[in-house]
């Protein structure tokens, strides 16, 4: 069957978009992404025409968030997930023409590359104004490979969707031009041989301190607090006797979800019995998240810090669209020593992490909200800001997930949450200080795949400006 045959260009469609679905941050296999792409690669690189390709490429995307529609469909009004979707499917075809064009008009060493810069290039643009920050980005399905995810101190996810895209593309081209083979393979496997030795030394460096914290939720308790305030202070004396029992465990902080708590103004009733239970959980500090009306009216998605003084409060920054609308957003972080407090959504937007990287934070403190069926994608998403910054995380989920994770990446403890009885968890999570590369020097590496490409794209436009006068 010949690459660019309309047959070859339907099953490879088919193939491509299947293992996607089963590839990205909602899918099973995460590893399938090396292999994703490669049969629509090998069609764009031989269809002669260039909206077959256009087609193909939107389908592919379009059945790659197949898991997107059963996760969310019950939550989210189909046609935002079919805007979304076809958003998505839109920028995938602006890749894969690009992809196209430069991989076509380049020695394949050179055209191994091009997939990965404009994928990059791409991605993290969106992801810098998306309002779902760095969700539907390729490197995240990387998260489960610990030697590779190690890239990510250093480049952050652009380096891991960068290694996602180079594998594919040098096996696609090697495959499609065969004469070039060997340095369209080099192209693709040294790269990718650097990064796991790298990753491997990175895994066997030591802890430099350690901490041990707690985590829990009551699923059976959701969205109590919202039915007023008796309601409220059930759900906090709930709570708060899970968290004295925690407390003999001698945490260092109990971790509870987000926005389990507030009725009344400030939510001073609910504060004061979870306060009462954090004297008695002492040394512990309570991180409990709060729907809160402050005294000046506005109304706030926040963490409260209980630990037997007046409260300490982070502020969520990034508010899910929508489902969030009226709540007055944050202003900065909560940094406390090397302990940083961030909210769920927040954990998706990496630059805005950065700053607890960049100022030396070890454990980062979250309590969170989860939707059942996307729990481990969004745990596994903030493991992600781990790596990137150099610091654990200790996150608690409401139907979702409770994980504790070291800077690495390791998952070293996790609990699923159920509506038959309050997950709990406590952990001892190595840390480790210095930080990361990247929480010093920033979207660098992403930047030079965007000089990269527009240089290709530039070499190719005067290529074609010199046939034309010719």
């Amino acid at each position: 069957m010949k690459l660019a045959s309309p047959t070859f260009g339907f099953l490879a469609t088919l193939v491509s978009g299947v293992l996607f679905a089963l590839s990205s941050e909602l899918g099973p296999v995460g590893p399938l992404v090396f292999l994703a792409p490669i049969p629509l690669l090998l069609y764009a690189l031989a269809a002669p025409r260039a909206w077959s390709v256009a087609i193909a490429a939107l389908a592919v995307r379009l059945v790659g968030a197949t898991f997107i529609y059963m996760v969310y469909g019950k939550i989210i009004p189909l046609p935002v997930l079919a805007i979304a979707s076809a958003i998505f499917g839109a920028l995938y075809v602006v890749v894969m023409l690009l992809t196209r064009v430069l991989a076509r008009a380049t020695p394949a060493w050179m055209a191994a590359f091009s997939y990965p810069l404009v994928l990059v290039t791409v991605e993290w643009i969106f992801g810098r104004f998306a309002p779902n920050g760095s969700f539907g980005a390729t490197g995240n399905s990387l998260v489960d490979v610990l030697p590779l995810l190690q890239l990510a101190s250093v480049g952050g996810l652009a380096a891991l969707t960068f290694i996602a895209a180079l594998v594919p593309m040098a096996i696609a081209v090697a495959i499609s031009r065969p004469g070039e083979r060997r340095g369209a393979l080099l192209a693709g496997g040294l790269p990718l041989a650097a990064a796991l030795v790298f990753g491997v030394v990175r895994l066997n460096q030591d802890y430099t301190s350690h901490a041990r914290v707690a985590l829990a939720a009551i699923d059976s308790t959701e969205a109590h607090a919202y039915r007023g305030e008796a309601e409220d202070v059930a759900t906090a004396e709930a709570y708060a006797g899970v968290v004295r029992e925690l407390g003999k465990q001698k945490p260092e902080f109990i971790v509870l979800p987000e926005k389990q708590f507030g009725g009344g103004r400030d939510g001073t009733r609910a504060s004061a019995v979870l306060d009462a239970a954090a004297r008695e959980a002492g040394p512990a500090t309570l991180i409990a998240g709060f729907d809160e009306v402050l005294t000046d009216g506005s109304r706030v998605n926040a963490a409260q810090l209980l630990a037997g003084g007046p409260p300490a409060r982070y502020v969520k920054r990034r508010l899910i669209p929508g489902l969030e609308l009226g709540y007055t957003i944050g202003t900065g972080s909560y940094v406390a020593g090397t302990r940083g407090v961030a909210i769920c959504k927040d954990m998706d937007f990496p630059a805005m992490i950065r700053d607890y990287g960049a100022r030396g934070v070890e454990l980062m403190l979250v309590p969170a909200w989860d939707f059942v069926r996307d729990g481990r994608m969004h745990s596994r998403m903030a493991v992600v800001r781990g790596v990137e910054n150099g610091f654990a995380i200790a996150r608690a989920a409401e139907a979702g997930r409770l994980t504790a994770s070291d800077a690495f990446g390791r998952v070293v403890a996790e609990a699923v949450t159920t509506r038959e009885r309050p997950a709990t968890l406590v952990a001892d999570l190595g840390l480790r200080a210095g930080g990361t590369i990247y929480a010093r020097i920033g979207d660098a590496f992403a930047w030079l795949c965007a000089v990269l490409a527009a240089a290709l794209l530039l070499r190719r436009a005067v290529a074609v400006r010199a046939r034309s006068s010719s």
